[in-house]
């Protein structure tokens, strides 16, 4: 699952094209917040961190179709 957080969000962002969809990470998190079996907060530390790759990835793929349309 390690690689295919970066690559689905690489993908959503160049094919949104919008800052908004940077948004679509929230949904995530609190999916898997709600869904894992962690003890104490490493669940929320898990969470986080994974929604903030997720949006990393996003946003890159956002900035390479802006920076592709500028260029055209």
């Amino acid at each position: 699952m390690g690689f295919v957080i970066p690559i689905v969000g690489f993908t959503v962002g160049f094919s949104v094209g919008r800052w908004w969809a940077i948004f679509a990470a929230v949904p995530f998190g609190g999916w898997i917040v709600a869904t894992n079996n962690l003890d104490g907060h490493i669940g929320t530390l898990v969470a986080g961190v994974l929604s903030g790759l997720l949006a990393l990835a996003i946003a890159a793929g956002v900035a390479l179709r802006r920076l592709q349309a500028r260029r055209a």
